[in-house]
């Protein structure tokens, strides 16, 4: 069978969280020949080389090492990082306050990619706060074809 990113995260997702991780998103990324299937993980302490052990084993033993998959890809697991990716909308209400940055699918009140304050979130839709001019913009979750943390970075 065939997998895709949909298929391995909901087969991964139970398994990954009973070791006390959340696994954030699944991506499939070709570079030149090479296939990497990358596994992005979270945990309330942060995440380490340890926890990516961790995770990948108890990936290996789920999928089965011997999976055609892996004839094809390399498996890798990581942190999503500080620019992680917003994708439900447990993700948007666990970052509320935070500066995020979104791109929709299309334009609302002429607006398709912006950052801002997550101000609000339900189920449904998210209230931003727009770093513009300071008004608030209300996205529907289903039109947003990305999204993530964009901390502002002091050097």
């Amino acid at each position: 069978m065939a997998r895709t990113e949909e298929n391995l995260f909901n087969l991964l997702a139970v398994p990954i969280k009973t070791k006390g991780y959340e696994l954030v998103d699944v991506e499939f990324n070709r570079h030149g020949s090479e296939q990497t299937i990358q596994l992005f993980i979270d945990s309330p302490l942060g995440i380490g080389m340890d926890d990516c052990v961790v995770v990948n084993q108890v990936a290996l033993e789920v999928i089965g090492s011997d999976d055609p998959i892996f004839e094809t890809s390399n498996l890798e697991v990581s942190s999503p990082g500080i620019f992680r990716k917003l994708k439900t909308a447990e993700h948007f209400k666990a970052f509320k306050g935070q500066r995020i940055k979104v791109r929709l699918q299309q334009k609302i009140q002429g607006i398709k990619n912006t950052v801002g304050k997550l101000e609000e979130c339900s189920e449904e839709e998210i209230h931003l706060i727009l770093e513009t001019d300071g008004s608030e913009l209300v996205i529907p979750i289903s039109q947003i074809t990305k999204a993530n943390l964009e901390p502002i970075l002091d050097f």
